[in-house]
């Protein structure tokens, strides 16, 4: 196979408000934007300075663009695709966020048939993430 899946980069179909989304980003989970701004269509950040880009941020609507694809006309999200963070401390991240403003669904819960501890929250745009120290 040549795709290289393990290089996959995660990207957010944004439909509501870019700058806050870019902003929820940045300030709030920490990612180090690489290419774009809060002012912008599309949007790239590491998970630290110097890394390559791993996750970007984009205004759904620009999508069109592509030939072939419908832009949806759906409002709120399937939860069909989730993004899992992995951590070596979850709870030091859960607290961590929880300080910079991230709202999380719950408290830290450790699920066995998960494989470990996990936290759940949504971004601006209702997306779901799993913060993680084990399993999925």
């Amino acid at each position: 196979m040549k795709m290289r899946f393990n290089e996959t980069t995660v990207a957010v179909h944004v439909r509501k408000d870019f700058g806050k989304c870019f902003d929820f980003y940045a300030e709030k989970i920490g990612l180090v934007p690489v290419w774009g701004d809060r002012n912008g269509v599309w949007a790239s950040f590491a998970a630290k300075e110097g890394d390559p880009p791993c996750f970007s941020i984009f205004v759904g609507a620009k999508v069109e663009a592509y030939k072939g694809y419908v832009y949806p006309d759906a409002s709120t999200q399937p939860d069909t695709l989730v993004a899992t963070i992995h951590t070596d401390d979850v709870v030091g991240d859960y607290q961590r966020l929880k300080e910079r403003g991230v709202e999380f669904l719950g408290e830290v819960q450790r699920i066995e048939e998960w494989g470990g501890a996990v936290a759940l929250f949504r971004d601006p745009e209702g997306n779901l993430f799993f913060l993680s120290d084990g399993g999925p």
